[in-house]
Parts: structure tokens; sequence; C-alpha cells
């Protein structure tokens, strides 16, 4: 990291993309606590990286749950504190009909687009990716943003085959 900063400069922004799971098993980790995670990205910070991209399964769900019962801060947010650097979070953005039920004003409180508003008005995170939806619709945004929520395609694993 120090040397890709030494070469893009002090003004380029450099992002890392991050993660604790590994989607051959979703148990792994690889820090188990707090003070793990922070000896584990705050020299890349340190280093030079500016963004931490960080992704778990599924956004709305704590990081350390077990140690941080009551903030409940996701693997960005964890990152975010630990470090003070900027952070994206992904994870099952958009993957599921609860979310398109939430954009169509249908959700409850305990939908994932209500945990997204929630997690970003306390700033738990800086910003939000949204990844598997668009390899499946790459029209996603656009048609989210315009309420064409019915237009909306499933994710689909095969569709990453398609990419190769």
């Amino acid at each position: 990291m120090r040397a890709v900063r030494a070469a893009v400069g002090p003004d380029f922004p450099i992002s890392l993309r991050v993660s604790q799971w590994k989607q051959q098993d979703y148990a792994a980790r690889l820090a188990a606590t707090p003070d793990e995670m922070r000896a584990w990205l705050l020299p890349l910070v340190e280093a030079g990286v500016d963004i931490l991209h960080c992704s778990q399964r599924r956004f709305q769900v704590a990081e350390f749950p077990e140690i941080d019962g009551e903030s409940g801060l996701n693997f960005a947010g964890w990152a975010k504190k630990l470090t003070g650097a900027t952070t994206i979070s992904v994870g099952s953005v958009g993957l599921n009909s609860d979310f398109g039920t939430a954009f169509r004003g249908e959700g409850g409180q305990t939908s994932p687009l209500d945990a997204l508003i929630r997690r970003m008005e306390r700033e738990e995170f800086d910003l939000i990716a949204v990844g598997r939806s668009l390899i499946t619709d790459a029209a996603w945004p656009q048609k989210i943003g315009s309420g064409r929520l019915d237009a909306l395609k499933g994710f689909d694993a095969k569709d990453i085959a398609e990419l190769v």
C-alpha cells in the first residue's frame, strides 16, 4: 500500500475491498474481535488506503453481536470506528423481495431498506454498494429510481457465469 500511495500521490483516492466472510464458509472470520480487526485494518489505512470497501454477507447484520449488542455495527461500521477511514458497506443489497417491497412503501420497520436508512442516518458507514443485483439487472438503479419495481429481475447465480 505504501508503494501504491507513493506511485499515485497524495491526492489520488485508494479504495481497498476487504471482507471477513468467505462464500465457501459463511462462518469464516479473519478477526474474531474488534482489536484483531483494528490490527488487520489500521496498518492498511496508515499505509495510504483512503476507503475501505467492506464486504459482508448481509449489510444489516452486526459484525460482533456478542460484543456490540447495543449498536450492532456492521463490518463497515466497525472499520470506520476503528480506523477513521471512509467506508463502503455491501452485502445482499436489493437481493430479496423485502427490499423491493420497502421501496413501494409496503415495508415495515424490519425491512432491509429501513435498516439501510437507519444505518446511513447514524453515519455507521459512508456509502452503500450494490453488486449482485447489478450483475443480473444492469438497469437496477434506473428501475429503483423510477419506481419500476415490478420490472426488477431477481438475482440468479447463473448470471455470474456470463461474466467469465
